[in-house]
């Protein structure tokens, strides 16, 4: 791609960010449109609008079983029997099919044509942008099921303790990995979904609910998993890496802790302000202050639009690091230190 042709791309997306800033930074400067979101948040919709949930409380349960299923995943795929492991690979892969076919079908219905108005700048590109997610949990299913279906002969044990090693992760720290990253995962495609359902139809708060339930599950494992890596060594790095390829691993691990901790506390910002109470499956935090449009900007700014999409690159970064290391630079430890 030459250099007027990089260009060409890179104008849209940084005229669509300044236009989405000053769209949110917009947002109270107008007495009027102030006046008219005490009972109607521009970002969120309705303002107090909070308690009303699926009957017997579906959503909770709903969510709950999507941990349970991450967390089945992550412990079947770190079981000391090799055809423990290869059901959890399979088990990965038909989590990332079923998403991968839950928005094709979304999208066969007509679900991604009735979408709520655009409020955003960048709202009018989201179903352009889940259909490119689904397709990368489509190719990543396709993939752990090669994956798979390559392992179904192995027959060594895994023998790996508690603890992390001098060159490989423990077992604890390796629950605390997968169990988020597949929570944090399936969190994406949802998010961006349920802000495209119309403020008026009656499932979307179910999927408020979800959403933040598993928002907060991750801030909590990411809690509990800094402070077990601050008790427990990290393992080193390849010695064979180059020291800028050091300087990047290091640099993304840093800025995917970083998203952990930032995604939920500006998320809980944010709908706190618009005057929406968060939930934790059963639960529904209080509201700490009162709502504000004005309060609403900078952290809508920065969970709907900047923390997402450099998301996307470090986490595209953080994958293509790890392959180049399995497969050009041979470095098969490195990629030990977490699957096995």
């Amino acid at each position: 791609m030459d250099h007027d042709s990089r260009n060409h791309h890179l104008h849209p997306l940084v005229a669509k960010t300044i236009l989405t800033a000053a769209a949110l930074f917009a947002i109270g400067s107008d007495p009027a449109l102030a006046q008219a979101t005490v009972e109607i948040h521009p970002v969120l919709g309705p303002i107090g609008d909070n308690d009303h949930r699926l009957p017997y409380h579906l959503d909770s349960f709903i969510g709950l079983a999507l941990v349970a299923y991450a967390l089945v995943v992550t412990a079947l795929i770190n079981h000391t029997q090799p055809k423990m492991r290869v059901a959890g690979i399979w088990g990965a892969a038909l989590g990332c099919l079923a998403i991968a076919g839950g928005v094709v079908y979304l999208d066969i219905i007509g679900a991604f044509s009735e979408v709520r108005p655009p409020i955003l700048p960048t709202d009018s590109s989201k179903p352009i942008l889940i259909r490119i997610i689904a397709g990368a949990f489509g190719l990543a299913g396709l993939v752990l099921s090669i994956v798979a279906a390559g392992q179904a002969k192995r027959q060594d044990a895994l023998q790996i303790g508690n603890r992390n090693e001098p060159a490989r992760y423990g077992k604890v720290a390796r629950y605390y990995h997968w169990t988020i990253a597949i929570l944090f995962l399936l969190l994406i495609p949802m998010g961006i979904f349920m802000t495209m359902i119309p403020v008026d139809q009656e499932y979307r708060q179910a999927y408020y609910v979800i959403h933040k339930s598993l928002g907060f599950t991750v801030l909590i494992l990411a809690i509990a998993r800094l402070i077990w890596l601050i008790m427990n060594p990290v393992p080193k790095l390849d010695a064979g890496l180059a020291r800028w390829e050091k300087f990047l691993a290091h640099s993304a691990h840093y800025t995917l802790y970083f998203f952990l901790f930032a995604f939920p506390i500006f998320g809980f910002v944010l709908s706190t302000y618009g005057g929406k109470l968060s939930h934790f499956f059963f639960w529904d935090t209080p509201l700490l202050w009162e709502h504000s449009v004005e309060g609403t900007k900078l952290p809508a700014l920065l969970h709907k639009v900047i923390l997402p999409y450099l998301f996307y690159l470090v986490f595209l970064a953080h994958i293509l690091g790890a392959l180049k290391h399995r497969f050009v630079d041979k470095h098969t430890d490195a990629f030990r230190r977490m699957v096995t």
